[in-house]
C-alpha cells in the first residue's frame, strides 16, 4: 500500500505473511548523474557520514550496537540514479530501525573530526576499487559509454579530486539541497507495517529539497574504449578482462521485459549462449555474462568476460556473433522455455526474504515503475515470445557501430577488440 505523507515523502507497506523479520529501506531518487562537476562524490560521502552519529545517537559505535542489539543487519549504497539505506531485523522492531535510519538522515552531527577521518576511508575505498579488474571496469564504463561532460558518464563511487577538497560547510549545505522529500519514499517489508503517522512522525525532520531536474543523457561523446594497461609480474597467467557496451533501453520502455530474456538466454548461466559457446564449446575463458541496465532515459547492455590476450579477438567476435546469431534466428521454443523458468526461480529466489522484498518494492518505486509483486513479474516473463526475443536482439544488433569498451590487460588491445566486435561476421565465415 502506497501513501504520500504530508511533507511529500511516499510511504510504502508491503507486508510478507508469516514473516518473521522486517526490511525497511530508505530510498531517494537522486544519485551521481544528480551531481555537479563540483559535487561528483558527495552523495557517496554522505551516505557514509549519515552513520557516524546524531544528535540523539552522537558516535558511530553507539548506531552500530543498537542495530547489533536489535540482532539487525544494516548498509547503505550510492548509485546512478539513486541512494539508500536500509536495515532487516526481527518484525517486532520495525519502529526502532525505522527509527535509527530516519535519525541518521535527519539530524546528522556532521562532526568535523569524523568528516576527517571518513574522508581519507572514501578514498581508500576508492583506491581499493581501482585494484581489482572488475571493479575498475564498473567505474569507467559508464564514462567511456556515455563520455563527455554529462553526469550519466560519472562513476558513482565520486572523484578522489572532490572527496579531498570537500569542507564540512560543503557537506552540511549538500545534506541540505539533495535530500527532496517528494523525491524520497520509507518501504516496510515483511512481518510488521507502519502506520503513516508513525512515518510522519518519525519523516518530519528530513531535509526540504526541491528535485533537481536532470541533464539528459546521450550515447558515445568521448572515446570508443577506455584501458588500464597493467604490466605483469613473472608469476602471474596473462589475462585481459573487458566489457563490450552497446546501447540500450531505457526504465520505461514498454519492451523492457522482453529485453530481460533476451539477455537472459544470451548470457546469464550456464545453459545460456554465451557460456556454452565461449567457455564450454571453445574453452576460451572462466566466466562470461550479458546483461542490461536501464535507467530513467537511456540503457547499456553489456557483454562481460576475461581471457588470454591471445584469445580476445576471437573471444569478442565469438560473442558478437551469438548476439548477431539471436537477432537474425528465432530462438527455439524449448529454450525459452528454459530461460523463463531459471528467470523466475530466480526472481523468487531473491525477493522472499524481508529485506530483498523491501529491495524489490524501493527499487520499483525510485524507477517509477508499477508497484507489481514478484508474482506479477513472474507473469509477463512467462507471457514473452520468441519473436518478441528476436527483436530484443535486433534494438541492440543494430546498433553494433556505437560499441564501447572498457578492458584491463596487460597491453593495449582496444583497437583489435572493436575491430573484431565490427567484423564478426566475416571473422566467423571461415571459423
Amino acid at each position: 500500500m502506497l501513501t504520500t505523507l504530508g511533507n511529500g515523502v511516499s510511504l510504502l507497506n508491503a507486508p510478507i505473511e508469516g514473516s518473521y523479520n522486517v526490511g525497511v529501506y530508505l530510498i531517494v531518487r537522486a544519485g551521481s548523474r544528480d551531481e555537479s562537476r563540483e559535487t561528483a562524490g558527495l552523495a557517496h560521502y554522505l551516505e557514509h557520514l549519515f552513520f557516524k552519529g546524531t544528535r540523539k545517537r552522537p558516535t558511530a559505535i553507539g548506531i552500530s550496537r543498537e542495530f547489533d542489539g536489535l540482532g539487525a543487519i544494516t548498509n547503505a549504497y550510492t548509485d546512478t540514479e539513486e541512494v539508500a539505506y536500509y536495515a532487516e531485523g526481527p518484525a517486532r522492531h520495525m519502529q526502532q530501525l525505522a527509527d535509527i535510519l530516519t535519525d541518521m538522515l535527519s539530524h546528522p552531527l556532521f562532526e568535523a573530526q569524523e568528516v576527517e577521518r571518513e574522508r581519507n576511508v572514501v578514498l581508500q575505498e576508492l583506491a581499493a576499487r581501482l585494484m581489482h579488474p572488475s571493479a575498475w571496469i564498473g567505474d569507467h564504463l559508464a564514462g567511456v559509454a556515455f563520455g563527455g561532460d554529462q553526469p550519466m558518464a560519472w562513476t558513482a563511487g565520486g572523484y578522489p579530486q572532490v572527496i579531498e577538497s570537500a569542507t564540512r560547510e560543503q557537506i552540511m549545505n549538500y545534506h541540505r539541497t539533495f535530500y527532496a522529500p517528494a523525491s524520497m519514499a520509507l518501504v516496510v517489508s515483511g512481518g510488521a507495517q507502519m502506520d503513516p503517522s508513525l512515518a510522519e512522525s518519525l519523516l518530519a525532520d528530513v531535509p526540504g529539497a526541491q528535485p533537481k531536474k536532470r541533464i539528459p543523457a546521450v550515447w558515445g561523446q568521448g572515446e570508443r574504449y577506455v584501458a588500464t594497461v597493467r604490466p605483469l609480474t613473472a608469476d602471474e597467467e596473462a589475462q585481459i578482462e573487458l566489457c563490450l557496451a552497446f546501447p540500450g533501453i531505457p526504465t520505461h520502455d514498454p519492451h523492457r521485459t522482453e529485453m530481460s530474456v533476451m539477455c537472459h538466454i544470451l548470457g546469464s548461466g550456464m545453459s545460456s549462449r554465451l557460456f556454452h559457446t565461449v567457455r564450454e564449446r571453445e574453452g576460451l575463458c572462466y566466466r562470461i555474462s550479458a546483461g542490461h541496465e536501464a535507467f530513467e532515459v537511456a540503457g547499456l547492455f553489456e557483454i562481460e568476460t576475461a581471457t588470454r590476450p591471445g584469445d580476445v579477438r576471437r573471444v569478442a567476435a565469438l560473442s558478437t556473433r551469438e548476439l548477431l546469431r539471436m537477432a537474425e534466428e528465432k530462438v527455439p521454443e524449448d529454450e525459452l522455455a528454459i530461460a523463463k523458468a531459471s528467470m523466475i526461480g530466480h526472481l523468487f529466489r531473491g525477493t522472499e526474504t524481508a529485506g530483498r522484498s523491501a529491495h524489490w518494492y524501493a527499487s520499483r518505486w525510485r524507477a517509477g515503475l508499477p508497484l507489481e509483486t514478484p508474482v506479477d513479474r513472474a507473469r509477463a516473463i512467462e507471457q514473452v515470445t520468441v519473436e518478441q526475443v528476436q527483436e530484443s536482439a535486433r534494438r541492440i544488433a543494430e546498433r553494433l557501430s556505437d560499441v564501447r569498451l572498457a578492458f584491463v590487460g596487460p597491453a593495449d588491445q582496444g583497437d583489435e577488440i572493436l575491430d573484431a566486435v565490427a567484423s564478426a561476421e566475416k571473422v566467423l565465415a571461415g571459423a
